[in-house]
């Protein structure tokens, strides 16, 4: 915050001194009419007032070609995340559609199997210790 604000300062105080100092030529320059300034100090002092206000002109453009160089490598690093949110997102999706697709044939089964049992066409089997132990013995992984 205090960047900032030292930043904000200093662009005010370059940019008042580079107008300021462009003025103060114009005023050096009106000055050679007046007769009893003579015409090698109006030179000196307008000369070296457009040095200084060129200066503080040319500091305010270099600021402004960094920033815009700064902000051109914050975009190009936003695209890449940017870029890259939307891989993973696109990847997520497919996986989820696929597990939906998975649970929607698991579930057609189940009803299916239901239908079948109500209906009288199988008929469960009576459970014994050794198709108990096997059911036990089954594990399920989970899907990544």
């Amino acid at each position: 915050m205090i960047d900032l604000i030292s930043s904000f300062i200093s662009t005010g105080i370059e940019t008042l001194l580079a107008y300021g100092a462009l003025v103060g030529a114009v005023l050096a320059f009106v000055a050679r009419f007046e007769p009893r300034t003579p015409n090698w100090l109006s030179t000196l002092a307008t000369t070296a007032l457009l040095c200084v206000s060129v200066w503080f002109f040319s500091a305010l453009h270099h600021d402004k070609q960094a920033e815009v160089a700064q902000l051109k490598a914050d975009n190009n690093a936003l695209t890449r995340v940017a870029t890259a949110h939307k891989v993973i997102s696109k990847q997520a999706s497919e996986k989820l559609l696929d597990r939906i697709q998975q649970m929607s044939t698991l579930e057609e089964k189940v009803r299916d199997y239901e239908l079948q049992l109500e209906r009288g066409k199988i008929t469960a089997c009576p459970s014994d210790p050794a198709y108990l132990s096997r059911m036990r013995a089954l594990q399920f992984r989970k899907a990544r």
